[in-house]
């Protein structure tokens, strides 16, 4: 009898923790009949990042204490590879972290989009994520420039990840990568860097403004600020960015958008610039066009296009496809 209650405890107290753990799985799955901007030919494709599988656990510690993971895979539907299929992009290219969180914010260690990255491309109407894309104000720019040779690094890197408590509507997030890391040269370069990438914001009602600033390993830095409001009928919204490079000329991009839900249809307008900062040249244009139909809240078939001129030589593109949340 004794046993018997012995071994009922230690099955309630193992319920008991299971109860206090979870992870969960959550992803999309985008494809679509693709034109490239500058290619001739289309194909059956999509833009790197618009499918991943993401693995998201949290355990309660007590006291409102806990203990998170992420591990996100991005993949590429048309070929079952690794997102990105001609780059060899890393296993978890989307984050792989481990952290805590509790009143005073949240805390995560490892490879995720920074604190600059994750939000600055707010004020692009399809996210990075279609040929219409407005993403310009980091155009030049790469927080983890040592791995852009294999286009796996961009805005992520290994680092400690911080986001504050909302206070009111005002939040703030710095990511501090050290300059000795897992794929440093060898010797490390005596000019490198720790990076460092800030982000302040304030969001209430349809009102939401932000900004911040970061710098690489390889001393270039990057500012940024962006808004958007929303006007019941449309979200307009506009960004301004400036990168200071450490070897070539400065630049200044900017971009502007809107985006109109009518019932299931959404109507997207973008149109960004970049340019010399010291010769005020035009080294960029970029006009995106683009309208979804929600099926649902998670699956939606949508079309865009992309007129992109780089000085005086125009290129366009477009996409038509399907993209299911789960």
């Amino acid at each position: 009898m004794k046993k018997t209650l012995i071994a009922l405890a230690a099955v309630v107290a193992t319920g008991a923790a299971f109860a206090q753990s979870s992870v969960t799985i959550d992803g999309a799955v985008d494809l679509g009949y693709v034109k490239p901007i500058g290619s001739k030919d289309a194909r059956l494709d999509a833009t790197n990042g618009a499918n991943q599988i993401r693995f998201l656990g949290t355990e309660d510690l007590g006291g409102g204490l806990k203990a998170h993971f992420t591990l996100a895979q991005r993949f590429s539907p048309e070929s079952g590879g690794n997102d990105g299929t001609t780059f060899a992009r890393p296993t978890f290219q989307g984050e792989s972290t481990v952290g805590l969180s509790g009143g005073f914010g949240a805390v995560k260690l490892g490879r995720a989009l920074t604190a600059f990255q994750a939000p600055v491309n707010a004020t692009d109407p399809w996210g990075t994520l279609q040929q219409a894309s407005t993403a310009v104000l980091t155009s030049g720019y790469f927080t983890d420039k040592e791995n852009n040779a294999d286009a796996a690094g961009l805005g992520r890197t290994d680092a400690i990840h911080y986001s504050s408590p909302n206070f009111s509507g005002f939040s703030a997030a710095v990511s501090l990568g050290l300059k000795q890391h897992a794929n440093s040269p060898a010797p490390l370069p005596a000019t490198t860097k720790n990076l460092m990438g800030l982000w302040a914001s304030y969001a209430s009602g349809p009102l939401y403004v932000g900004g911040g600033m970061e710098q690489n390993r390889q001393d270039d830095q990057i500012t940024a600020f962006l808004g958007t409001y929303n006007l019941g009928f449309m979200t307009v919204g506009g960004g301004f960015s400036q990168l200071d490079l450490a070897v070539g000329n400065d630049r200044k991009a900017w971009n502007i958008m809107a985006v109109a839900p009518m019932g299931a249809v959404v109507i997207k307008a973008g149109y960004g610039q970049v340019k010399d900062d010291v010769t005020g040249a035009k080294i960029s244009k970029k006009l995106g066009l683009g309208v979804d139909y929600m099926l649902s809240k998670r699956t939606k078939v949508y079309a865009s296009y992309g007129n992109e001129g780089a000085r005086t030589t125009d290129k366009t593109g477009y996409d038509i496809g399907i993209r299911h949340t789960f």
